[in-house]
């Protein structure tokens, strides 16, 4: 299990301003299904980050610069997308950066979980654009 969210963000910044609501872990497909569900207590599977599985300071918390990316890469659909920002800017102002290949990784995720990210096209016409 990987902790994320606003409790990872907590975890390495302890000034951070927002209280988390709920507790969110990436997890296996077979963790998944053998973890006991708790109140407040999110288990979401991704396999990018579960292939990545890194350890910081001996605990199974994200680094700041991957919260940082994956925060970023949620940007482009409507979920959440206040509270995202919120994140993002603040781990931005804290230094971290944005790892590229990570963020079009998990956006090819992303458009696989979520849907396709629909960009606007200005050369549609004014019938496909809207």
């Amino acid at each position: 299990m990987i902790l994320i969210g606003s409790q990872a963000i907590r975890y390495h910044f302890k000034d951070f301003p927002r209280e988390p609501k709920d507790i969110d872990f990436i997890v296996t497909e077979k963790e998944k299904q053998t973890i006991k569900r708790g109140d407040n207590v999110e288990f979401l599977e991704n396999p990018i980050f579960t292939r990545m599985f890194r350890y910081t300071g001996g605990n199974p918390v994200l680094y700041p610069d991957h919260l940082c990316t994956l925060k970023a890469s949620h940007l482009f659909w409507n979920i959440n997308w206040d509270k995202h920002m919120f994140d993002l800017q603040f781990l931005l102002k804290k230094g971290c950066e944005i790892e590229l290949d990570l963020f079009l990784r998990l956006y090819e995720y992303w458009n696989e979980t979520h849907g396709k990210n629909k960009r606007s096209d200005l050369k549609m016409s004014k019938d496909d654009f809207f």
